[in-house]
């Protein structure tokens, strides 16, 4: 069971880096949401000793939904009846520390290899859609083995290192904290940051993708998803206006390209 264990080098914005990172606030699902959930096969997998939830819908190839930090699965209900009006089966989860799923820490290699263990359970996974953190965790676990027909990227930082060197600049932590917290993070996903640097995570990126941001998203910066494109020359970008981080999520734009595109 996964713990959090604050860094050696005592300092507290050090540790508000560290927590921020790994420990993510748990978003309940609505009544809306539970009544959705309610009319799918619900089931459980355990993946380094933590129980993640995951509902199927419908039947035919599998798109596997994979959600963003501080969000939960049921957030991408709205691509599941038009995935399974097309003939597709829908699975979405909860990441470890999300929504119904357990576990008090988490992190974007955590839901990746989530993702992984899902895969291997389901069997053949023909497509992903993914959101915010979730596309990083989905690029991680492509660039690790994870093999998929297509795959769709909404708004997602583009290389976990990135990530953790924004998150060091936003808690304001000078050269040495800054070190300590991308040392602290190596410890505790268990894998080198370098590992997961966009060249990295391309390295899994042979099928065809589709990336889309919204133009005034100010959680994460368009760049990040017109880098992911620079380095991917078997996607497309659509870049949205109007819709921000989350209404993306359930803009008829979104939704049409997306469908059209699996």
């Amino acid at each position: 069971m996964r713990t959090f264990q604050p860094p050696v080098l005592k300092d507290p914005a050090l540790e508000a880096a560290c927590r921020a990172f790994a420990i993510p606030d748990r978003v309940p699902a609505t009544a809306q949401e539970v009544t959705f959930l309610a009319n799918a096969a619900r089931s459980r997998l355990s993946v380094d000793a933590q129980d993640i939830v995951y509902w199927t819908f419908g039947t035919g190839p599998c798109v596997l939904l994979v959600h963003g930090w501080c969000s939960r699965g049921s957030h991408l209900m709205g691509f599941v009846e038009p995935l399974v009006g097309k003939g597709f089966s829908v699975v979405l989860f909860d990441a470890p520390a999300h929504g119904d799923s357990g576990g008090v820490v988490s992190s974007m290699i955590h839901a990746g290899q989530a993702v992984l263990a899902l895969a291997r359970t389901l069997g053949d996974v023909h497509a992903l859609i993914s959101h915010s953190g979730g596309s990083t965790a989905a690029l991680w676990a492509l660039a690790n083995g994870l093999s998929v027909e297509k795959s769709v990227h909404i708004a997602g930082p583009s290389s976990v290192k990135q990530v953790v060197i924004d998150s060091a600049h936003a808690h304001g932590l000078g050269p040495n904290e800054a070190q300590a917290f991308e040392r602290w993070v190596e410890g505790f996903t268990s894998i080198q940051l370098d590992s997961a640097d966009l060249q990295a995570l391309t390295s899994g990126l042979g099928h065809q993708g589709l990336i889309v941001h919204d133009a005034g998203d100010r959680i994460v910066n368009l760049s990040q998803s017109q880098a992911l494109h620079g380095a991917w020359t078997s996607s497309t970008l659509v870049i949205t206006d109007g819709f921000g981080h989350r209404r993306i999520l359930n803009a008829p734009q979104t939704l049409t390209a997306i469908a059209g595109f699996l």
